[in-house]
């Protein structure tokens, strides 16, 4: 399949009080329902970092309906939006919530190229952040079929402060957050319980706390699927704007490829 097949479109989903999705489905145009795959970006990064546009497109000709999306918090940081409606859309519970909308549409058929999709065969993708959203989500929605986290799942960041520094509003925010969700956000917890296939793709030169992360989630699921990716950073060796693939990233959009492919 070449990219001058696919067939790219663009929705925006409201959420009330100012919050909105933008995101876009990529797919191969032939008639035929395709296993659906949502792609989430990671808290620093956007829908349009860096790699995204080619991996998305990368994965659309592999045969997937590919969903990809900007979490709310990028809207309410683009409009402006009151500062605590920004902060709070800032957390994990916004990201599940923004998952949990965007899913219900899909299985509603009312995202674009909807003939081209099969709801009944989603999977979902997170990166960094969105790695432990993405676990969280398939532990509590039966209708995921499969899971991958890129260089992801450990549990969200407390923010920290120097003595005599105030947290910021989003700081506060997120710090209520993971406060109030310990249980929840039990990431690991999370993980070995989960009734369906997840691929861990790990960079083996990103930052200690992930790496150890990962180790644990292999201790408490070891019958799950691991890579580690030889000389990849927490981004794969890609830079944004971005400059081009690298070996590392063929290697991590590879190993999901041929993981759902057997998934589901």
């Amino acid at each position: 399949m070449g990219k001058q097949l696919l067939a790219i479109e663009s929705f925006k989903i409201e959420l009330g009080e100012g919050l909105f999705l933008k995101g876009e489905v990529k797919t191969v145009e032939d008639g035929a329902a395709k296993p659906v795959l949502v792609v989430s970006h990671g808290f620093r990064g956007h829908k349009d970092w860096g790699f995204w546009p080619d991996v998305t497109s990368r994965f659309a000709e592999q045969g997937f309906y590919t969903v990809s999306f900007d979490f709310s918090r990028i809207g309410a940081r683009n409009e402006g939006l009151d500062e605590r409606i920004a902060a709070a859309a800032s957390t994990v519970s916004r990201e599940l919530l923004d998952l949990e909308a965007l899913v219900a549409r899909l299985r509603e058929e009312g995202l674009p190229l909807a003939g081209q999709a099969d709801p009944e065969r989603l999977a979902i993708l997170g990166h960094s952040r969105s790695g432990g959203s993405s676990i969280i989500y398939a532990s509590e929605h039966s209708e995921v079929r499969a899971v991958v986290v890129w260089n992801g799942g450990a549990v969200p960041n407390r923010p920290e402060t120097a003595p005599g520094q105030v947290l910021t509003l989003q700081e506060q925010a997120i710090l209520a957050d993971v406060d109030s969700n310990e249980e929840r956000y039990d990431i690991a917890g999370k993980f070995a319980s989960l009734t369906v296939p997840a691929l861990l793709v790990q960079g083996a030169q990103d930052n200690e706390r992930l790496l150890t992360q990962n180790w644990l989630l292999q201790d408490v699921a070891p019958k799950q699927h691991f890579v580690s990716i030889a000389g990849g950073n927490h981004t794969f060796g890609a830079v944004d704007p971005y400059e081009g693939t690298t070996h590392q990233l063929d290697e991590a959009v590879e190993a999901t490829v041929q993981f759902l492919k057997q998934a589901y």
